[in-house]
Protein backbone atom coordinates (compact mmCIF):
# COMPACT_ATOMS: atom_id res chain seq x y z
CA UNK A 1 0.00 0.00 0.00
CA UNK A 2 0.39 3.89 -1.06
CA UNK A 3 -0.38 6.20 1.11
CA UNK A 4 -0.33 9.92 1.67
CA UNK A 5 -1.94 12.25 4.61
CA UNK A 6 -2.40 15.59 4.11
CA UNK A 7 -0.37 17.94 5.64
CA UNK A 8 1.64 21.36 4.63
CA UNK A 9 4.33 19.58 3.40
CA UNK A 10 2.67 16.96 1.22
CA UNK A 11 -0.47 19.49 0.38
CA UNK A 12 0.36 20.22 -2.88
CA UNK A 13 0.62 16.20 -3.99
CA UNK A 14 -2.29 15.45 -2.52
CA UNK A 15 -4.36 17.74 -4.36
CA UNK A 16 -2.50 16.68 -7.45
CA UNK A 17 -3.54 12.91 -6.50
CA UNK A 18 -6.72 12.63 -5.32
CA UNK A 19 -9.81 11.60 -7.10
CA UNK A 20 -12.35 13.64 -5.25
CA UNK A 21 -14.33 15.73 -7.81
CA UNK A 22 -13.69 13.13 -10.77
CA UNK A 23 -17.04 12.31 -12.77
CA UNK A 24 -18.01 8.16 -13.05
CA UNK A 25 -16.41 8.12 -16.05
CA UNK A 26 -13.33 9.51 -14.83
CA UNK A 27 -12.99 7.43 -12.22
CA UNK A 28 -13.19 4.28 -13.79
CA UNK A 29 -10.51 5.51 -16.92
CA UNK A 30 -8.57 6.22 -13.93
CA UNK A 31 -8.57 2.93 -12.53
CA UNK A 32 -8.84 1.26 -15.62
CA UNK A 33 -5.23 2.74 -16.07
CA UNK A 34 -3.94 2.28 -12.65
CA UNK A 35 -4.49 -1.59 -12.83
CA UNK A 36 -3.22 -1.64 -16.52
CA UNK A 37 0.09 0.18 -15.39
CA UNK A 38 0.45 -1.71 -12.49
CA UNK A 39 -0.29 -4.95 -13.97
CA UNK A 40 -2.44 -6.32 -11.39
CA UNK A 41 -5.75 -5.20 -9.31
CA UNK A 42 -5.31 -1.36 -7.47
CA UNK A 43 -8.14 -0.09 -5.06
CA UNK A 44 -7.81 3.72 -5.06
CA UNK A 45 -9.10 5.54 -2.13
CA UNK A 46 -9.26 9.32 -1.83
CA UNK A 47 -10.75 11.40 1.04
CA UNK A 48 -10.24 15.05 2.27
CA UNK A 49 -7.22 14.46 4.23
CA UNK A 50 -5.39 11.61 2.50
CA UNK A 51 -5.08 9.80 -1.09
CA UNK A 52 -3.77 5.83 -0.57
CA UNK A 53 -3.64 2.88 -2.69
CA UNK A 54 -3.41 -0.87 -2.60
CA UNK A 55 -2.26 -3.13 -4.90
CA UNK A 56 -2.43 -6.86 -5.08
CA UNK A 57 0.59 -9.08 -6.99
CA UNK A 58 3.36 -6.48 -6.98
CA UNK A 59 5.51 -4.63 -5.48
CA UNK A 60 6.33 -1.46 -3.72
CA UNK A 61 8.40 -0.06 -6.64
CA UNK A 62 5.71 -1.22 -9.49
CA UNK A 63 2.82 0.55 -7.43
CA UNK A 64 4.14 3.82 -7.15
CA UNK A 65 5.71 3.77 -10.74
CA UNK A 66 2.07 3.17 -12.38
CA UNK A 67 0.81 5.93 -9.72
CA UNK A 68 3.23 8.34 -10.80
CA UNK A 69 2.88 7.34 -14.58
CA UNK A 70 -0.47 7.48 -14.64
CA UNK A 71 -0.94 10.63 -12.81
CA UNK A 72 2.39 12.30 -14.10
CA UNK A 73 2.90 13.12 -10.52
CA UNK A 74 6.29 12.41 -10.09
CA UNK A 75 8.60 12.21 -6.30
CA UNK A 76 5.73 11.42 -4.47
CA UNK A 77 6.34 10.93 -0.77
CA UNK A 78 4.25 8.14 0.11
CA UNK A 79 4.57 5.46 3.25
CA UNK A 80 4.55 2.15 2.28
CA UNK A 81 3.42 -0.99 3.97
CA UNK A 82 3.46 -4.47 3.06
CA UNK A 83 2.16 -7.48 4.17
CA UNK A 84 -0.11 -7.65 6.98
CA UNK A 85 0.53 -4.29 7.93
CA UNK A 86 -1.38 -3.07 5.06
CA UNK A 87 -4.58 -4.66 6.88
CA UNK A 88 -3.24 -2.81 10.17
CA UNK A 89 -3.20 0.83 8.78
CA UNK A 90 -6.68 0.35 7.09
CA UNK A 91 -7.97 -0.30 10.57
CA UNK A 92 -6.44 2.44 11.92
CA UNK A 93 -7.57 4.96 8.86
CA UNK A 94 -11.12 3.30 8.99
CA UNK A 95 -11.83 3.70 12.74
CA UNK A 96 -10.77 7.23 13.08
CA UNK A 97 -7.15 6.90 14.66
CA UNK A 98 -5.71 8.94 12.04
CA UNK A 99 -7.76 10.85 11.45
CA UNK A 100 -8.30 15.03 11.93
CA UNK A 101 -10.81 14.50 14.39
CA UNK A 102 -10.25 11.31 16.32
CA UNK A 103 -12.70 9.07 15.92
CA UNK A 104 -14.76 10.98 12.80
CA UNK A 105 -17.27 8.21 11.16
CA UNK A 106 -17.34 9.80 7.83
CA UNK A 107 -14.11 7.86 6.80
CA UNK A 108 -15.61 4.54 7.35
CA UNK A 109 -18.58 4.93 5.08
CA UNK A 110 -15.97 6.61 2.66
CA UNK A 111 -13.88 3.72 2.39
CA UNK A 112 -16.94 0.86 2.28
CA UNK A 113 -18.05 2.92 -0.40
CA UNK A 114 -15.32 2.83 -2.35
CA UNK A 115 -14.85 -1.12 -1.58
CA UNK A 116 -18.31 -1.44 -3.16
CA UNK A 117 -17.65 0.68 -6.03
CA UNK A 118 -14.24 -1.11 -7.41
CA UNK A 119 -16.05 -4.48 -6.78
CA UNK A 120 -19.52 -3.30 -8.80
CA UNK A 121 -16.63 -2.00 -11.24
CA UNK A 122 -14.77 -5.25 -11.32
CA UNK A 123 -11.91 -3.95 -10.18
CA UNK A 124 -11.01 -5.97 -7.15
CA UNK A 125 -11.88 -10.03 -7.24
CA UNK A 126 -13.80 -11.81 -4.18
CA UNK A 127 -10.78 -13.35 -3.39
CA UNK A 128 -8.81 -10.01 -2.78
CA UNK A 129 -11.55 -7.82 -1.20
CA UNK A 130 -11.80 -10.25 2.08
CA UNK A 131 -8.86 -7.92 2.83
CA UNK A 132 -11.17 -4.48 3.06
CA UNK A 133 -14.79 -6.96 4.38
CA UNK A 134 -12.03 -8.36 7.28
CA UNK A 135 -10.71 -3.92 7.42
CA UNK A 136 -14.27 -2.64 8.21
CA UNK A 137 -14.91 -5.73 10.54
CA UNK A 138 -12.36 -4.98 12.69
CA UNK A 139 -13.17 -1.15 12.67
CA UNK A 140 -16.63 -1.94 14.45
CA UNK A 141 -14.71 -4.00 17.16
CA UNK A 142 -11.98 -1.20 17.62
CA UNK A 143 -14.65 1.88 17.38
CA UNK A 144 -17.09 -0.08 20.06
CA UNK A 145 -14.32 -0.51 22.51
CA UNK A 146 -13.21 3.00 21.96
CA UNK A 147 -16.41 4.66 22.97
CA UNK A 148 -16.13 6.10 19.02
CA UNK A 149 -19.85 5.43 18.66
CA UNK A 150 -20.32 8.96 20.74
CA UNK A 151 -17.67 10.82 18.23
CA UNK A 152 -18.05 13.43 16.06
CA UNK A 153 -19.70 12.13 12.68
CA UNK A 154 -17.05 14.46 10.33
CA UNK A 155 -15.21 17.16 9.53
CA UNK A 156 -18.40 19.42 9.47
CA UNK A 157 -18.17 19.59 13.96
CA UNK A 158 -15.30 21.87 13.14
CA UNK A 159 -17.55 24.10 10.89
CA UNK A 160 -20.68 23.85 13.38
CA UNK A 161 -18.27 25.17 16.11
CA UNK A 162 -17.33 27.85 14.00
CA UNK A 163 -20.54 28.94 12.98
CA UNK A 164 -21.78 29.02 16.45
CA UNK A 165 -19.00 31.56 17.37
CA UNK A 166 -20.05 33.69 14.51
CA UNK A 167 -23.54 33.66 15.41
CA UNK A 168 -23.26 34.77 18.81
CA UNK A 169 -22.36 38.19 17.74
CA UNK A 170 -25.03 38.08 15.04
CA UNK A 171 -28.62 37.09 15.16
CA UNK A 172 -29.07 36.93 11.10
CA UNK A 173 -26.27 36.42 8.38
CA UNK A 174 -26.14 36.78 5.17
CA UNK A 175 -24.58 32.84 4.41
CA UNK A 176 -23.99 31.21 1.02
CA UNK A 177 -23.56 27.88 0.93
CA UNK A 178 -21.36 26.71 -2.22
CA UNK A 179 -22.82 23.23 -3.83
CA UNK A 180 -25.67 20.95 -2.77
CA UNK A 181 -24.57 17.66 -2.57
CA UNK A 182 -24.12 15.48 0.96
CA UNK A 183 -21.85 17.93 2.68
CA UNK A 184 -23.46 21.35 1.43
CA UNK A 185 -27.12 19.53 2.98
CA UNK A 186 -25.39 19.22 5.93
CA UNK A 187 -24.05 22.61 6.30
CA UNK A 188 -27.65 24.08 5.47
CA UNK A 189 -29.33 21.56 8.48
CA UNK A 190 -26.70 23.17 10.53
CA UNK A 191 -27.31 26.51 9.95
CA UNK A 192 -30.93 25.97 9.92
CA UNK A 193 -30.82 24.52 13.38
CA UNK A 194 -29.05 27.80 14.31
CA UNK A 195 -32.58 29.63 13.51
CA UNK A 196 -30.72 31.55 10.29
CA UNK A 197 -32.86 32.38 7.47
CA UNK A 198 -31.17 34.44 5.17
CA UNK A 199 -29.32 31.29 3.51
CA UNK A 200 -28.68 30.96 -0.49
CA UNK A 201 -28.04 27.77 -2.38
CA UNK A 202 -25.37 27.72 -5.34
CA UNK A 203 -25.49 24.79 -7.40
CA UNK A 204 -24.78 23.88 -11.25
CA UNK A 205 -28.28 22.98 -11.72
CA UNK A 206 -30.73 24.63 -9.48
CA UNK A 207 -33.93 22.87 -10.84
CA UNK A 208 -32.67 18.91 -10.16
CA UNK A 209 -30.94 20.59 -7.00
CA UNK A 210 -34.70 21.71 -5.45
CA UNK A 211 -35.48 17.69 -5.79
CA UNK A 212 -32.90 16.74 -4.16
CA UNK A 213 -33.73 17.94 -0.38
CA UNK A 214 -37.14 19.30 -0.81
CA UNK A 215 -37.42 19.95 2.97
CA UNK A 216 -34.59 21.99 2.97
CA UNK A 217 -35.09 23.66 -0.33
CA UNK A 218 -38.65 25.20 1.26
CA UNK A 219 -36.19 26.93 3.67
CA UNK A 220 -33.22 28.57 1.22
CA UNK A 221 -32.82 30.43 -2.25
CA UNK A 222 -31.45 27.79 -4.70
CA UNK A 223 -29.58 29.80 -7.61
CA UNK A 224 -26.88 29.55 -9.79
CA UNK A 225 -23.32 31.60 -9.44
CA UNK A 226 -24.32 33.79 -11.97
CA UNK A 227 -27.63 34.42 -10.88
CA UNK A 228 -26.03 35.22 -7.65
CA UNK A 229 -23.35 37.10 -8.57
CA UNK A 230 -25.37 39.87 -10.41
CA UNK A 231 -28.19 39.86 -7.87
CA UNK A 232 -25.41 42.31 -6.03
CA UNK A 233 -25.70 40.92 -2.62
CA UNK A 234 -22.98 40.53 -0.47
CA UNK A 235 -22.75 37.71 1.61
CA UNK A 236 -21.23 37.63 5.56
CA UNK A 237 -20.34 33.74 5.57
CA UNK A 238 -19.68 31.28 2.71
CA UNK A 239 -19.72 27.77 3.18
CA UNK A 240 -18.01 25.99 0.15
CA UNK A 241 -18.11 22.05 -0.38
CA UNK A 242 -17.82 22.59 -4.49
CA UNK A 243 -16.26 19.24 -5.93
CA UNK A 244 -14.53 20.50 -8.44
CA UNK A 245 -10.47 19.11 -9.59
CA UNK A 246 -8.59 23.01 -9.21
CA UNK A 247 -9.49 26.05 -7.51
CA UNK A 248 -12.58 27.73 -8.79
CA UNK A 249 -11.29 31.47 -7.34
CA UNK A 250 -8.17 32.39 -8.10
CA UNK A 251 -5.97 35.65 -8.58
CA UNK A 252 -7.03 35.68 -12.22
CA UNK A 253 -10.47 35.22 -10.69
CA UNK A 254 -11.02 36.06 -7.65
CA UNK A 255 -14.78 35.71 -4.97
CA UNK A 256 -16.67 38.79 -5.77
CA UNK A 257 -17.48 39.82 -2.19
CA UNK A 258 -16.63 43.61 -0.55
CA UNK A 259 -13.65 42.74 1.42
CA UNK A 260 -15.68 41.25 4.58
CA UNK A 261 -16.67 37.92 4.30
CA UNK A 262 -15.73 34.98 6.68
CA UNK A 263 -15.29 31.81 4.22
CA UNK A 264 -15.46 28.70 5.54
CA UNK A 265 -13.54 25.96 2.93
CA UNK A 266 -14.61 22.75 3.19
CA UNK A 267 -13.85 21.86 -0.86
CA UNK A 268 -11.37 19.10 -1.55
CA UNK A 269 -9.06 20.12 -3.37
CA UNK A 270 -9.49 23.39 -2.41
CA UNK A 271 -12.07 25.89 -4.12
CA UNK A 272 -10.29 29.13 -2.72
CA UNK A 273 -6.79 29.88 -3.06
CA UNK A 274 -5.08 32.87 -0.58
CA UNK A 275 -5.56 35.40 -3.64
CA UNK A 276 -8.85 33.89 -4.34
CA UNK A 277 -9.90 36.12 -2.30
CA UNK A 278 -10.42 40.33 -1.40
CA UNK A 279 -8.50 42.15 0.89
CA UNK A 280 -10.48 42.20 4.62
CA UNK A 281 -11.87 38.91 3.47
CA UNK A 282 -11.37 36.14 5.98
CA UNK A 283 -10.42 32.25 4.38
CA UNK A 284 -10.41 29.34 6.64
CA UNK A 285 -8.73 27.03 4.32
CA UNK A 286 -8.02 23.23 4.74
CA UNK A 287 -4.83 24.45 6.90
CA UNK A 288 -6.58 25.88 8.81
CA UNK A 289 -8.90 23.37 10.06
CA UNK A 290 -5.72 20.89 10.22
CA UNK A 291 -4.46 23.10 12.75
CA UNK A 292 -7.79 23.64 14.85
CA UNK A 293 -8.07 19.50 14.61
CA UNK A 294 -4.83 19.11 16.12
CA UNK A 295 -5.98 20.97 19.35
CA UNK A 296 -9.34 19.27 19.69
CA UNK A 297 -6.85 16.28 19.14
CA UNK A 298 -5.05 17.42 22.59
CA UNK A 299 -8.64 17.52 24.18
CA UNK A 300 -9.72 13.67 23.17
CA UNK A 301 -6.23 12.69 24.95
CA UNK A 302 -5.00 11.59 21.02
CA UNK A 303 -1.89 9.52 21.97
CA UNK A 304 -3.46 7.53 24.59
CA UNK A 305 -6.46 6.68 22.47
CA UNK A 306 -4.14 6.14 19.83
CA UNK A 307 -2.45 3.68 21.85
CA UNK A 308 -5.17 1.74 23.29
CA UNK A 309 -6.56 1.42 19.72
CA UNK A 310 -2.98 -0.22 18.53
CA UNK A 311 -3.09 -2.69 21.16
CA UNK A 312 -6.49 -3.40 20.37
CA UNK A 313 -5.93 -4.13 16.82
CA UNK A 314 -2.83 -6.52 17.59
CA UNK A 315 -5.44 -8.57 19.16
CA UNK A 316 -7.37 -8.43 16.30
CA UNK A 317 -5.00 -9.22 13.91
CA UNK A 318 -4.46 -12.77 15.14
CA UNK A 319 -8.52 -13.76 14.28
CA UNK A 320 -7.93 -11.96 11.15
CA UNK A 321 -4.52 -14.28 10.09
CA UNK A 322 -6.60 -17.27 10.87
CA UNK A 323 -9.34 -16.37 8.60
CA UNK A 324 -6.86 -15.65 5.73
CA UNK A 325 -5.66 -18.90 6.45
CA UNK A 326 -8.71 -21.16 6.15
CA UNK A 327 -9.90 -18.56 3.16
CA UNK A 328 -6.63 -19.71 1.50
CA UNK A 329 -7.13 -23.57 2.30
CA UNK A 330 -11.13 -23.13 0.99
CA UNK A 331 -9.45 -21.56 -2.57
CA UNK A 332 -6.85 -24.43 -2.34
CA UNK A 333 -9.34 -27.06 -2.09
CA UNK A 334 -11.66 -25.82 -4.72
CA UNK A 335 -9.43 -25.85 -6.90
CA UNK A 336 -8.37 -28.99 -6.50
CA UNK A 337 -11.73 -30.65 -6.83
CA UNK A 338 -12.28 -28.85 -9.80
CA UNK A 339 -9.15 -30.07 -11.56
CA UNK A 340 -9.51 -33.67 -10.13
CA UNK A 341 -13.12 -33.51 -11.39
CA UNK A 342 -12.15 -33.50 -15.04
CA UNK A 343 -9.32 -36.23 -14.75
CA UNK A 344 -11.09 -39.06 -15.35
CA UNK A 345 -12.64 -37.90 -18.60
CA UNK A 346 -8.90 -36.84 -19.70
CA UNK A 347 -7.47 -40.02 -18.44
CA UNK A 348 -10.40 -42.58 -20.63
CA UNK A 349 -9.74 -40.49 -23.54
CA UNK A 350 -6.00 -40.32 -23.39
CA UNK A 351 -4.81 -43.96 -22.46
CA UNK A 352 -7.72 -45.18 -24.85
CA UNK A 353 -9.71 -46.85 -21.96
CA UNK A 354 -13.06 -48.72 -22.04
CA UNK A 355 -15.87 -46.95 -20.99
CA UNK A 356 -17.19 -49.82 -17.94
CA UNK A 357 -13.34 -48.27 -16.79
CA UNK A 358 -14.51 -44.74 -16.61
CA UNK A 359 -16.59 -45.01 -13.17
CA UNK A 360 -13.81 -46.47 -11.31
CA UNK A 361 -11.42 -43.79 -12.49
CA UNK A 362 -13.77 -41.10 -11.27
CA UNK A 363 -14.35 -42.46 -7.76
CA UNK A 364 -10.27 -42.74 -7.82
CA UNK A 365 -10.14 -39.55 -8.78
CA UNK A 366 -12.20 -38.14 -6.09
CA UNK A 367 -10.29 -40.18 -3.53
CA UNK A 368 -7.12 -38.44 -4.52
CA UNK A 369 -8.31 -35.06 -3.99
CA UNK A 370 -9.75 -36.02 -0.86
CA UNK A 371 -6.29 -37.22 0.52
CA UNK A 372 -4.69 -33.99 -0.85
CA UNK A 373 -6.82 -31.55 0.48
CA UNK A 374 -7.27 -33.45 3.85
CA UNK A 375 -2.92 -32.76 4.41
CA UNK A 376 -4.15 -29.17 4.27
CA UNK A 377 -1.78 -28.84 0.97
CA UNK A 378 1.30 -29.59 2.87
CA UNK A 379 2.99 -32.98 1.95
CA UNK A 380 5.41 -34.88 0.11
CA UNK A 381 5.38 -35.13 -3.40
CA UNK A 382 6.48 -38.86 -2.67
CA UNK A 383 3.91 -40.10 -0.46
CA UNK A 384 1.36 -38.81 -2.95
CA UNK A 385 2.89 -41.11 -5.78
CA UNK A 386 2.99 -43.47 -2.88
CA UNK A 387 -0.66 -42.76 -2.52
CA UNK A 388 -1.77 -43.37 -5.77
CA UNK A 389 0.56 -46.26 -6.49
CA UNK A 390 -0.43 -48.45 -3.33
CA UNK A 391 -4.05 -47.74 -4.27
CA UNK A 392 -5.90 -51.48 -3.89
CA UNK A 393 -8.60 -50.65 -6.87
CA UNK A 394 -7.94 -53.13 -9.43
CA UNK A 395 -6.03 -50.41 -12.02
CA UNK A 396 -3.72 -51.62 -14.70
CA UNK A 397 -0.14 -51.28 -13.29
CA UNK A 398 0.48 -49.27 -16.09
CA UNK A 399 -1.90 -47.15 -16.00
CA UNK A 400 -1.61 -47.00 -12.71
CA UNK A 401 1.92 -45.44 -13.00
CA UNK A 402 0.85 -42.81 -15.59
CA UNK A 403 -1.76 -41.75 -13.28
CA UNK A 404 0.47 -41.17 -10.64
CA UNK A 405 2.88 -39.44 -12.60
CA UNK A 406 -0.25 -36.75 -14.05
CA UNK A 407 -1.18 -36.18 -10.74
CA UNK A 408 1.94 -35.39 -9.53
CA UNK A 409 2.14 -32.64 -12.58
CA UNK A 410 -1.50 -31.25 -11.65
CA UNK A 411 -0.45 -30.74 -8.43
CA UNK A 412 2.74 -28.90 -8.79
CA UNK A 413 1.14 -26.81 -11.87
CA UNK A 414 -1.71 -25.82 -9.03
CA UNK A 415 1.28 -24.60 -6.48
CA UNK A 416 2.99 -22.87 -8.89
CA UNK A 417 -0.47 -21.21 -10.53
CA UNK A 418 -1.58 -19.98 -6.94
CA UNK A 419 -2.38 -15.99 -6.27
CA UNK A 420 0.36 -14.60 -3.90
CA UNK A 421 -0.52 -12.97 -0.56
CA UNK A 422 -1.46 -9.30 -0.60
Amino acid sequence: MASMKLDSDTKDFVEALTSEGFSSQEKVEYLANLKSAAGGEVLEFSTCNRVLYVGFSMNETELVTAIENVTGVRGCPFQISTGMEVWRVLVKICSGLDSFILGELQVMGQFRDTVSWHKENEYISHSNSVLFDHVIAANRTVRKELGFDKTAESMLNLATNAMKEMIRSNEQLDTLVLGFGEMGAKAVEALIEFDQERISVISSDPVNAAFRYPDLTEKVKILSFEEWANSGVNTDLVISTLRNKKPTFTKESPFPSDGNTVIMDFSWPSSFTQGGVREGDLLYDMEYWIRRSRKLGIDWNYEDTTRRGVEIISEIEENFKMSLKNVSKAKFRSRIYAAFNDKPTTWAEKYDLEDDEKPQLEAFSKEIASWICQKDGIFDLGDLHKYVIGTKREIDSTLLQNIAIDVTRLVTSIEASAEPGV
